[in-house]
């Protein structure tokens, strides 16, 4: 059982967390940027979470929590 909870978390011998993840030939040079989601339902009040932790809400529907992450950005990004 241990043996195989090495390979489930990626683990096995010789290989540490800290070695970086090896890449194919037909792999893309350069991957894709992943956003963790931002925009979530609390007992049907929908919120995004800022980068620090924050949930900013409520919003009446998730269109509503969209476009207000998509203001607040604007707001970061200008007082940068």
């Amino acid at each position: 059982m241990i043996f195989s909870t090495f390979f489930y978390c990626g683990l096995y011998p010789g290989k540490t967390m800290n070695d970086p993840p090896k890449q194919r030939k037909d792999d893309p040079k350069e991957a894709p940027h992943f956003r963790t989601h931002r925009i979530h339902a609390i007992n049907s009040d929908w919120y995004f979470l800022t980068r620090e932790g924050q949930n900013i809400g409520p919003f009446p529907n998730k269109k509503a929590a969209e476009d207000s992450l998509a203001e607040f950005l604007k707001a970061v990004k200008k007082d940068e």
